[in-house]
């Protein structure tokens, strides 16, 4: 049974007078443990896709099933608890607090899920010595490197150990040298760790570390073949 199941799955939006159909009858399922490139031109649907997978919207029509779950039936607290504990977003620019040390970053997840402080402190210096910044838990962002950065940003995601990690154009503000480190951390949390890795990305470089590239057209699936994993 897929890990993530996407049935008919149509997403309209009403923009003024205009209603904007996002994705029409959209069928994909992607396996625990797979890395799943989304690829496609601006409107074709990714961001909506996307904002569907992570339980951050519910489709107009059609199944969205999450672990067995559907969106549909879920009440907004359950797709909030589903989201912090079962999904595990990282995106293009970061979004880290700039105040707030690395560690601080790490920790921010847990915090709205209850966790102890002494659990928190203990789990946030592990990832971040997980994803090679064991010396950096003290420095504020703009203290670091854009990679560094996201490297954080990963272990953020990590926090409440959830199935799904989901990048938006995790590379997208780094040069190459930079991404390829990032890339190769994402593979391995998939191949070492059992994560379900979704990338939404226009960066073939990117969308080679999947299992399956998924190209969108105009709110449908056009297109899936094998990565170059």
């Amino acid at each position: 049974m897929p890990f993530l199941s996407m049935k008919g799955v149509t997403k309209e939006y009403t923009l003024g007078k205009t209603i904007v159909r996002a994705l029409r009858g959209l069928d994909l399922d992607i396996h625990s443990g797979e890395i799943v490139a989304i690829m496609g031109p601006s409107g074709s649907g990714k961001s909506t896709l996307m904002h569907i997978l992570g339980a951050l919207d519910r489709p107009t029509d059609g199944t969205a099933m999450i672990d067995g779950q559907d969106l549909q039936q879920l009440k907004e607290r359950h797709l909030v608890t589903l989201r912090g504990k079962q999904v595990g977003f990282v995106f293009q620019t970061f979004n880290l607090i700039q105040t707030l040390t690395a560690q601080r970053n790490v920790e921010l997840p847990m915090i709205f899920q209850g966790t102890s402080p002494g659990e928190r402190h203990r789990r946030a210096a592990s990832l971040l010595e997980k994803v090679g910044l064991g010396d950096r838990v003290r420095h504020r962002p703009n203290e670091l490197s854009g990679g560094e950065r996201q490297r954080v940003a990963i272990a953020r995601a990590l926090a409440n150990d959830p199935e799904i990690i989901l990048a938006d154009e995790p590379t997208g503000n780094l040069d190459t040298e930079t991404g390829e480190p990032i890339l190769a951390l994402l593979k391995e949390l998939s191949a070492r760790d059992g994560k379900t890795v979704i990338l939404v990305t226009h960066d073939p470089e990117a969308a080679a570390i999947a299992d399956r590239i998924v190209t969108l057209r105009d709110g449908c699936v056009a297109s899936e073949s094998g990565g170059g994993r």
